[in-house]
């Protein structure tokens, strides 16, 4: 199974409430060049989970317009979320090739907790994550590849 793990791009200041920050236009393209980029692999996505958070949110939906599908929110997506409980809600999940769309500090302890590579692999914004496995557990993924946002 591959799991693609996607950091929102980069968003406005934090003001008042985070879970409104919006994308800023740098955040827009950064996650449109990605997608460009990594097309190919991108078209065998089958579920697009996001964050609530409005940036996750606006982040799902520019992957979800490239390969036409739903972005289905799911509240355990948060930034603080412990990443265990992420994982026990992909045993249950389906189908697969799945994208998530989230935020730090969730999002790195996801793929290197996976990987078992201790801090290894950082996501930038708009950094994503292309993982494989056959249980979705701590140690027990492979990176197939990490793409990071153009500079």
């Amino acid at each position: 199974m591959q799991l693609f793990i996607l950091r929102h791009g980069q968003a406005e200041p934090l003001e008042l409430d985070d879970a409104a920050r919006q994308l800023t236009a740098r955040g827009r393209a950064q996650v449109n060049w990605v997608c460009d980029r990594r097309r190919r692999e991108l078209a065998s996505v089958r579920t697009i989970w996001a964050s609530p958070y409005q940036r996750a949110r606006q982040t799902a939906q520019i992957v979800a317009d490239h390969l036409q599908l739903p972005v289905h929110i799911q509240e355990l997506l948060t930034g603080d979320t412990p990443p265990q409980r992420v994982l026990e809600a992909l045993a249950g999940a389906g189908p697969f090739p799945l994208l998530l769309a989230s935020h730090q500090p969730l999002v790195g302890s996801l793929v290197n907790g996976l990987c078992g590579s201790g801090g290894a692999h950082p996501m930038g914004t708009a950094s994503l994550a292309c993982l494989s496995a056959d249980v979705w557990a701590n140690g027990c993924a492979g990176l197939d590849w990490l793409q990071h946002a153009e500079p």
